[in-house]
């Protein structure tokens, strides 16, 4: 579970900003949102609003930029959303950037900080957050690393933090090259290490998930999930069906194609995603029982008669797409503790449509995962759905830096329409607009 997220000199952010998923004591409804995490509780739900410029999907790309950073581990390697530095200081140009994050894994709250420019790190630390008092995993000052071998593991001797000093230049992650390389000898750290890697979804405005063919063909649980929303959704669709193709050798003709063949040959068992350039559909070609299979998706509609029509994705519109591809999404929040980023959740489809899934989503008593999202959809402001620390708001400041905070801030009344109250500029995190008629509008 993410706990929280701080952002400094990057981008819109200034100084240190926080987002959080911490409860209120002032927010008592929807209890099943909330989830033990150790010493702490995280709420399993976040939806982010401000206006256009406001800030909400830079703090998406700086986490985004964290998890590359990580993945990559070498600052050099990424290119960085926008500049570095907040823009509208001249003194931040000098000052190093900053992330940190917090998040429960494994059992263990972790803290990782670093602070960092587009060529080294400057800092960089990994604490297990405790009640009490926090414990140093390790703490790296420039080129200076100490690592604490009680917790991280016996196996981190003097000669051993003496070699990492030589081996980890200043442009590298400490995290990284120890999560990666040797998580042997340090499993704390290799579990921060793959839970910002691998538990840490991010779906950006761009992203697809390219795995839906496979996933609805060897997932019982999840084909029942697809096929009982979709029709329940008053999309049109019955249900979706999987076209499973073998490939002979005389049917691979396109050297592209070929290549892609000779790759799924290399790791059987692992789809490999393709599209159609022309018309943007999805193919999973997948090496099983020593033949190669190309797997692809067609939605089947009910005719006038009652006999079916298929049809491919092509010719359903982008929210039907779109929809199609948040089925993964949904299922994985429900099934695993993964933490799901998503920028304009709404993107596409009908308002009644996402209002339907958060409450399904709200309403689940076994649903693991946490879902977070940036939104400018209004109507999911609905204190039936969200609890009023689930909501956060984005707004700039008078230096033009982006600033943060929950709508519980606000002496919310369980009865209150929220959205009326934000629409009307109750709480901020609106755009303010001069007075068209003087446009002549």
């Amino acid at each position: 579970m993410l706990l929280r997220f701080i952002v400094e000199n990057i981008a819109s952010f200034k100084g240190g900003v926080e987002f959080n998923t911490f409860p209120s004591s002032k927010s008592h409804s929807h209890e099943n949102h909330k989830i033990t995490c150790g010493h702490a509780t995280a709420l399993r739900m976040s939806a982010i609003y401000g206006a256009n410029g406001a800030g909400k999907s830079n703090l998406l790309e700086a986490l985004n930029s964290l998890q590359l950073l990580v993945r990559v581990e070498n600052v050099n390697k990424i290119s960085f959303y926008g500049d570095l530095p907040f823009k509208f200081d001249t003194q931040c140009a000098d000052k190093p950037s900053g992330l940190a994050i917090e998040f429960y894994n494994n059992s263990n709250v972790f803290y990782y900080h670093i602070e960092f420019t587009s060529e080294e790190i400057i800092f960089e630390e990994l604490l297990l957050s405790k009640k009490s008092k926090d414990i140093e995993l390790f703490t790296r000052k420039g080129t200076d690393i100490s690592i604490n071998a009680d917790y991280v593991g016996k196996g981190i001797t003097e000669q051993f933090q003496d070699a990492l000093r030589r081996l980890v230049r200043p442009d590298m992650l400490l995290l990284s090259f120890l999560g990666k390389y040797y998580s042997a000898e340090s499993p704390l750290v290799a579990d921060a290490y793959l839970w910002i890697v691998n538990k840490l979804q991010l779906v950006l405005p761009d992203s697809r998930h390219f795995f839906v063919p496979h996933l609805l063909d060897t997932d019982f649980a999840f084909s029942e999930l697809v096929n009982a929303t979709l029709p329940e959704l008053n999309t049109g669709i019955i249900k979706l069906k999987v076209n499973k193709k073998l490939l002979a050798e005389e049917d691979i003709k396109d050297r592209k194609l070929a290549k892609f063949v000779k790759e799924v040959k290399e790791r059987p068992g692992e789809p490999l995603s393709i599209s159609n350039k022309n018309t943007g559909d999805v193919a999973n070609l997948i090496f099983e029982e020593g033949k190669v299979y190309m797997k692809t998706l067609t939605a089947i509609h009910k005719n006038m008669d009652g006999s079916e029509i298929e049809m491919s994705l092509y010719d359903e519109s982008d929210g039907i797409r779109r929809l199609i591809e948040y089925m993964p999404l949904l299922y994985f929040i429900i099934q695993q503790d993964k933490v799901y980023v998503v920028d304009e959740i709404e993107r596409s489809i009908h308002p009644i449509l996402i209002k339907d899934i958060m409450r399904k989503l709200s309403e689940s008593k076994t649903a693991k995962g946490q879902l977070i999202f940036t939104t400018h959809e209004s109507g999911l402001l609905d204190q039936n759905i969200f609890r009023p620390d689930e909501i956060w708001l984005a707004q700039k400041d008078a230096e033009q830096a982006t600033q943060l905070y929950p709508l519980s801030d606000f002496n919310i009344h369980k009865t209150a329409n929220i959205e009326n109250g934000y629409l009307n500029g109750r709480y901020g995190g609106i755009p303010f607009l001069s007075n068209l008629k003087d446009l002549h509008w």
